[in-house]
């Protein structure tokens, strides 16, 4: 998986509030959208305790083999510091691509002839909407910034 993912599912194996953080998110919604997320949704979705060893190795248990080598390589690695900031500024960057995707998409969508006026009006009201959550994303991260 891309970096940013590798990340947050390191995270969300060995931190607790790291995890609790994530399941609080649209993560389903959002990670649909991101290519190579398939373990991050796994572990999302298992009942792992990142404080738990007999949990993890249960949760390690159920992958494949190659999936399992890649993880214990992760498991492997240092924790960053500050993980509650990290988590969230990760899990920030992930939402900003798929809202500027989607932005890019709409942008593109305007402009091809031969749309109805209602159908100019429903994309120019996503592409506010998209330009406005990107807004949010641009301000400091902190607790209600979901």
């Amino acid at each position: 998986p891309p970096h940013n993912i590798t990340m947050l599912c390191l995270l969300a194996l060995r931190d607790v509030n790291a995890r609790n953080f994530l399941q609080t998110q649209r993560w389903r919604e959002i990670l649909d959208q991101v290519p190579d997320t398939d373990i991050l949704i796994r572990i999302l979705e298992s009942e792992l305790e990142p404080d738990d060893t007999a949990s993890l190795n249960a949760f390690m248990a159920t992958l494949p083999p190659e999936e399992e080598r890649l993880i214990s390589s992760w498991l492997m690695q240092k924790m960053p510091a500050a993980t509650e900031t990290v988590i969230e500024k990760w899990w920030q960057g992930t939402c900003q691509s798929v809202v500027r995707r989607r932005l890019e998409t709409a942008k593109n969508r305007i402009k091809v002839p031969g749309l109805s006026a209602g159908e100019v009006l429903n994309l120019q009201k996503q592409i506010l909407d998209l330009q406005e959550q990107l807004h949010e994303f641009s301000r400091p991260v902190g607790r209600g910034n979901a």
